[in-house]
């Protein structure tokens, strides 16, 4: 049950079943929320409401009632989060009966809800592409959440998602791809945003200027790595091994104790592959790591190597 002290110093009772969330077992989400609003690690506040319809995901759009003023409202995480904490406007009224006390706590669940979200993100360089960019709040999408606009809403969602099975299907994408955070975090930035007349990247810019700034974000990545090589020094490991295709192959990576790092492949088709080849693979690898960083060379058992 909630308390809610009333303006002559009374306490009185605001409706909701108590759960207990270990993700957010704080003394003040133990007694106050509901149960029906089905806490997660990432949107911590909806168990702060009781779910009144069913949403779609842990942020879809729900109808929802208020476990503090018990006022109903129709619309997803979003809105939950600015009602409960405050937020004014974001498309919805402020909970007046949220005291001090219960803002900040539920604050303090939002803020490590969000640091646990960047926490599992790969952090791009200063000025690049992050995983999840900052979204303009004059940019992101606004519209009723009414019977109607969800019963449209929900018959767009049907035809995105089978815009995009039709894309695994005919370019034979393995299915693992939709698992890929950086495939869902594309398709959620374009729906809580609104860029008018987006065109995906064509055909010559992901094989050219794309790939050639995702490769400046890998080696920026990659650096503080290598950095530490001239204290630590580099072991450089070497093997041989035959793709798909068939094709011979003699990869190298820089291994050392801040990671490992691969560094090339050669592809041995029509080469002779004696002793004099492979020294030769290998000197150059070294003059690439820097000769005075490197401790030790290690190859597999095959009879050139």
């Amino acid at each position: 049950m909630f308390s809610q002290q009333s303006s002559n110093g009374s306490s009185s009772g605001i409706g909701g079943s108590s759960t207990n969330n270990s993700s957010t077992s704080t003394p003040l989400t133990e007694k106050f929320t509901s149960g029906t609003g089905s806490v997660d690690d990432h949107n911590p506040l909806w168990a702060y409401v009781t779910v009144l319809q069913s949403r779609i995901g842990t942020a879809g759009n729900a109808k929802w009632r208020c476990n503090f003023c018990r006022e109903d409202f129709g619309g997803s995480y979003y809105r939950v989060r600015a009602h409960l904490l405050r937020q004014k406007n974001k498309g919805i009224v402020i909970c007046a009966q949220v005291t001090s006390e219960y803002l900040v706590e539920m604050s303090d669940l939002e803020q490590n809800a969000t640091k646990k979200v960047d926490s599992i993100q790969v952090p791009f360089p200063t000025g690049t592409t992050n995983l999840n960019p900052p979204i303009d709040k004059n940019k992101r999408r606004r519209g009723t959440d009414g019977p109607l606009s969800m019963a449209f809403s929900n018959e767009a969602r049907d035809h995105l998602s089978a815009q995009i099975a039709r894309l695994f299907y005919s370019a034979g994408l393995p299915f693992n791809v939709a698992r890929n955070p950086y495939f869902i975090s594309a398709f959620t930035y374009a729906a809580d945003t609104n860029i008018s007349a987006y065109i995906p990247p064509s055909y010559n810019a992901l094989r050219t200027t794309m790939l050639q700034r995702e490769k400046s974000n890998i080696m920026k990545l990659l650096q503080p790595i290598k950095d530490t090589w001239v204290e630590k020094g580099v072991s450089i490991v070497t093997d041989g091994w035959t793709d798909v295709q068939r094709r011979p192959l003699i990869n190298f990576m820089a291994t050392s104790s801040t990671g490992p790092i691969f560094l090339k492949a050669i592809d041995g088709t029509g080469e002779f592959k004696d002793r004099h080849f492979i020294a030769n693979l290998i000197l150059s690898v070294i003059d690439e790591v820097g000769a005075q960083n490197v401790v030790q060379v290690i190859t597999d058992n095959a009879p050139v190597l």
